[in-house]
């Protein structure tokens, strides 16, 4: 079994104030759906081989239209949903009508909910007495929440004829999110990670113009008061977000995933931005590892670490995205072993 980085070291990398020579991994065994039905106890002992640096913790988020708790309020929803059809890969539903604003955030979740952080605050002491990194998490920050709510066609019409709509629930999701930081921070994570896939293979989804007027200023709040409350935050955004990165480098972010090979230039993100952020950087997993062999993974893994490694810090390592069940067994294998005993 490697040796684990402990929390001290992963922080030094991550401020790129280090002088070490491993690189901290977190998912980079990210089971996509299928993988664990496939390779079963193979796959259990691997993991088991090549335990992750950086160590997750979700809290229970609210159902959309549904509860996932005994509390039927603990939920984005605020009416019965049975009828609307479901949409999109995550099969939601379009869950608010703009006309039903103000009761939608008068039903909004109480980040305060009673049990949803159960058990966390013990997990996270029984790993940080062990030295480990504790990063507590949930998917869907605030573009991603909003096609959820939404659906993504509407979403793509209102940032032009619903702006003001959208800055409403993102204040009101901020406010949320405000919260479950100080309450991951009273646990004693030591960063924060969550999702928004900004980007679509070619470019952002949405124009630089709109993420500076809706989402900037949201990033740049939350990712103040992470910092507060003395965290690092970690984004994963897939797609190419490019032409967002300066808005993400002003609003300070500790730690961008995957920068996603085949859409972003990772050598131009790497100089642009190696000095402002540092980088889970993500093995492609849409085409390297599933379709690589054994030379083409090794050469592509020397390549992204050739352009990210640097001594002083700034690279952690993850699969971009979840691994597919038509990823061959001996490619993971070795993607693991290489990075977790690089030096």
């Amino acid at each position: 079994m490697k040796r684990i980085l402990d929390r001290e070291e992963v922080k030094a990398i991550i401020d790129r104030r280090a002088h070490h020579a491993a690189i901290p991994t977190m998912q980079l065994c990210w089971r996509g759906e299928g993988l664990i039905e496939k390779y079963g106890d193979r796959l259990l002992a691997l993991e088991k081989e090549y335990p992750e640096d950086l160590i997750t913790f979700y809290y229970q988020e609210p159902g959309y239209g549904v509860s996932p708790t005994k509390n039927p309020e603990y939920r984005y929803g605020y009416k019965d949903y049975s009828r609307v059809a479901a949409h999109g890969a995550g099969q939601t539903q379009d869950l608010i009508d703009w006309s039903e604003l103000d009761e939608f955030l008068e039903k909004f979740p109480d980040p305060h909910e009673p049990h949803v952080f159960d058990g966390i605050p013990e997990a996270v002491k029984k790993q940080k007495d062990t030295g480990r990194y504790c990063v507590g998490m949930w998917w869907r920050l605030f573009h991603e929440k909003f096609w959820a709510l939404r659906g993504m066609e509407n979403l793509m019409l209102d940032y032009y004829d619903n702006m003001d709509c959208l800055k409403i629930m993102g204040q009101k999701f901020l406010e949320y999110y405000k919260v479950i930081v100080e309450r991951y921070a009273e646990c004693g994570v030591d960063a924060i990670f969550s999702s928004d896939d900004l980007g679509h293979q070619r470019g952002p989804m949405m124009s630089p113009e709109i993420f500076e007027t809706l989402y900037f200023p949201l990033y740049k709040e939350l990712i103040e008061h992470i910092h507060k409350c003395g965290m690092h935050f970690i984004l994963h955004s897939c797609g190419d977000n490019s032409l967002l990165m300066p808005y993400l480098a002003e609003a300070k972010l500790d730690v961008f995933h995957p920068v996603q090979a085949g859409c972003m230039d990772m050598q131009e993100t790497a100089e642009k931005y190696g000095e402002k952020m540092s980088f889970l950087v993500g093995v492609d997993v849409q085409h390297l590892l599933p379709e690589g062999s054994l030379e083409e993974v090794r050469a592509g893994l020397e390549k992204m670490v050739q352009i990210f490694y640097k001594e002083k810090g700034g690279m952690l390592v993850a699969a971009g995205n979840g691994i597919m069940p038509d990823t061959p067994f001996e490619n993971i294998e070795f993607m693991l072993k290489m990075l977790n005993s690089y030096r």
